[in-house]
């Protein structure tokens, strides 16, 4: 479950993030959800994607980061790659976890800074 947020809205669910990267260093949008899969379903504005099988949610993932490859290049991070695991300019489409912390270690989202903590 997720929802969009507005300056005046309080928090409800443990997990945010702020998208669509504006020029100056801003975010045009920002959400929370009670999950990483809410967040995704957040990023995409799909609600349906959290019901979604594990193949449908790795497709919905890997456009996701096709997109977001390319949203790189008009903010300054050109040469991402799309892939699984973890490795230098890699957009990792293996979780929801692992996307949206790529998203936000190249500045094409901002996890709320509580979600960085180390994996345990």
């Amino acid at each position: 479950m997720y929802r969009e947020l507005s300056p005046e809205t309080l928090r409800e669910f443990p997990f945010a993030m702020l998208l669509d990267p504006a020029e100056d260093g801003s975010f045009r949008r920002a959400c929370e959800a009670d999950s990483w899969r809410g967040l995704v379903a957040a990023v995409l504005r799909d609600p349906s994607y959290e019901e979604q099988d594990a193949r449908e949610r790795l497709i919905r993932r890997l456009r996701l980061a096709e997109d977001a490859r390319f949203l790189g290049e008009l903010i300054g991070r050109p040469g991402l790659r799309v892939g699984i695991g973890a490795s230098d300019d890699m957009l990792d489409i293996s979780t929801d976890r692992s996307i949206l912390e790529s998203l936000d270690r190249y500045g094409i989202a901002s996890l709320d800074p509580t979600l960085k903590e180390p994996r345990r």
